[in-house]
């Protein structure tokens, strides 16, 4: 009788172990270890008969992957990456959800952050800003500036660090929402007299906030998090979003194929929680929530959703023209910086006490600097393509090269022209 009292205990505590541990979650992402172990810890806690298997993917990686007939066993992708949550759904890869989204905003300003349709949702956003230490920018009597067009005035000449698109990966998107927000020229030639007053940042260097902490500049184009990590790391340090900017959100979607689909609807609930979100607040983390709610519990960070942000952003846009954009950056800017920062420069010094005849000079040399010898491309432009698939293609890179070569050209002699009508200039003052 004992011993099959003992057998029936034994069976049973088994059985409840199991059933503790009865479902294994399969979760891809992209997050770093930290940012993974603070969601699973709690995850786990809330929900001890649901493991998350953790699956670590690039985003590139994660799509290729994903896309094949016959994928990895996969249930939740969740990381910061439009691109694969657009190309997901457009593969019929992804489930549409069946979660309550009160209190979850699907548009931030007038651009939709999560999938209008359920098949993919924001679980945070980080936005693009200015990272200054407002001490030093008092010592040099340079004002805070509060929207990027602030940037292009001769005082911040040699005041600014600027991320180059083609080599810092955030960057895309930078460079892209003032082109979409002011319109295809006037954004250029605003990025043109900003890059004129810049320290441009490209890859193996010190990030934009380094520079800032290394007095190479006084402010630096950033994203919240960068930061925010220096800050958490002692920099007396602030940053800002400037009235209009673009804010990139990462997503958690729940895959067509999954074999936990209850589960997974479990995991996506708990990500977008009231408690889930207020974990992004974790000191390791310092991530913004999506449910504007949790803003209540870290009164000091900047609420994108209040509503003093101006944001109007076509992610689509964006991504299929980030390499083309890259290009065109590297071909005006890049490739001849030397020439633009020294043009830009003298024509401010001329400006200061120029006369009637003089003003009329450098509006027509104002002109000359500007012109822009490249449209805005169509989705299907030739160009366009080949240079958004220009890593993959050794045709398509030489073909994208050939056009960079030629737009550099034309740049050249319109510096080189701007050049010569201001040393004319100069001379007749």
């Amino acid at each position: 009788m004992m011993k099959s009292l003992l057998t029936c205990t034994l069976a049973c505590l088994l059985l409840f172990s199991g059933v503790a541990k009865a479902v294994t979650l399969n979760v891809m992402t992209s997050y770093p270890q930290p940012v993974v172990m603070v969601m699973q810890q709690a995850f786990e806690e809330a929900h001890p008969d649901i493991e998350l298997n953790i699956l670590w993917r690039r985003p590139h990686d994660a799509l290729s992957v994903l896309l094949q007939e016959e994928s990895e066993n996969v249930d939740v992708i969740w990381m910061p990456s439009v691109r694969t949550f657009l190309s997901l759904k457009a593969h019929g890869k992804l489930a549409q959800f069946k979660q309550n989204r009160t209190g979850l905003p699907v548009l931030l300003g007038d651009t939709a952050i999560s999938d209008p349709q359920g098949y993919f949702i924001a679980t945070e956003i980080a936005g693009y800003g200015l990272f200054f230490e407002p001490e030093k920018l008092k010592q040099a009597g340079l004002a805070v500036p509060n929207q990027w067009q602030d940037l292009l005035a001769a005082e911040w000449q040699d005041n600014i660090a600027l991320p180059i698109p083609s080599e810092v990966s955030f960057a895309h998107m930078l460079i892209d929402q003032l082109l979409q927000a002011e319109g295809w020229q006037t954004g250029w030639n605003q990025w043109q007299q900003i890059a004129a007053n810049s320290h441009l940042m490209g890859r193996g260097g010190m990030f934009t906030t380094e520079a800032v902490l290394a007095g190479q500049a006084k402010v630096a184009f950033t994203m919240d998090f960068f930061a925010a990590s220096s800050i958490a790391n002692g920099a007396n340090g602030k940053f800002i979003y400037p009235k209009q900017t673009a804010f990139n959100p990462a997503h958690v979607g729940i895959l067509s194929a999954a074999t936990q689909p209850e589960a997974a609807n479990t995991f996506v609930d708990f990500i977008v929680s009231e408690q889930g979100q207020s974990l992004l607040l974790h000191p390791d983390l310092r991530k913004l929530p999506v449910r504007p709610s949790v803003y209540s519990q870290a009164p000091k960070m900047q609420n994108p959703f209040a509503g003093y942000i101006r944001h109007q952003y076509d992610y689509q846009t964006g991504l299929q023209r980030r390499e083309y954009n890259a290009v065109v950056f590297d071909a005006a800017i890049t490739l001849h910086h030397d020439k633009l920062k020294q043009a830009w420069q003298q024509w401010h010094q001329l400006q200061q006490n120029a006369d009637a005849d003089q003003q009329a000079a450098l509006a027509e040399i104002k002109t000359v600097l500007q012109q822009w010898p490249v449209e805005e491309p169509a989705m299907d432009n030739d160009v366009l393509q080949d240079c958004a698939q220009r890593h993959d293609d050794v045709k398509k890179q030489q073909n994208c090269e050939a056009f960079k070569s030629e737009l550099a050209q034309s740049f050249e002699r319109q510096y080189d022209k701007a050049l010569n009508m201001l040393a004319q200039l100069t001379t007749k003052s």
